[in-house]
């Protein structure tokens, strides 16, 4: 939500690519976008305050609480930290609850449309197709449902608020982005 909170246009193309199919903003998403709105670094706050007033396209946000088991949530956003310290209780929580109710998914193809690189490692093992904000315009691009220089310009506007590499139209057309993009 971060990263369509950088571009007008990008958060249009991905809500015209999503927007067709089944979706819903979480409880768990809602809240850390406010925790980093009112706590988070001061890009941070821009951005999740800018993403708090985009997320009307989702519908309103689905009480997690019923559907997920808080330890289970717990053992993997543990696996998420990888050894390190959480910065907050809440780090890569909203993520390990999503993994935790795809886990329960097994008659759909979820997707985790996420920028952390070890939350979309991990989803793979949860019943989940993960795609960074780049591969997702990567395919948009391949399909031609996006131009190559749409895409480009959405990630200028992504790595502007430092939140993502640069990448040029043959990266996209492509499908070769790295890091964010080969999870």
């Amino acid at each position: 939500m971060l990263s369509l909170a950088t571009d007008d246009g990008l958060r249009a193309a991905i809500q015209r690519e999503v927007g067709t199919q089944r979706h819903v903003v979480l409880d768990v998403v809602f809240d850390e976008l406010e925790r980093l709105a009112s706590q988070g670094r001061p890009a941070e706050k821009t951005l999740a305050a800018a993403a708090l007033g985009q997320l009307g396209w989702l519908g309103e946000p689905v009480d997690t609480s019923t559907f997920v088991d808080p330890e289970r949530v717990a053992e993997i956003q543990d696996v998420l930290r990888s050894g390190r310290v959480l910065k907050h209780p809440g780090e890569h929580w909203a993520e390990s609850v999503i993994m935790t109710m795809a886990e329960r998914l097994a008659e759909v193809d979820p997707y985790l449309l996420c920028e952390d690189y070890n939350a979309r490692i991990e989803s793979i093992h949860h019943n989940l197709t993960p795609l960074s904000v780049h591969k997702l315009l990567s395919q948009m691009v391949r399909k031609d449902r996006l131009s190559a220089a749409d895409a480009v310009s959405f990630a200028s506007a992504v790595q502007a608020a430092e939140r993502g590499s640069d990448y040029t139209a043959a990266d996209f057309i492509s499908g070769r982005l790295g890091r964010v993009g080969r999870p």
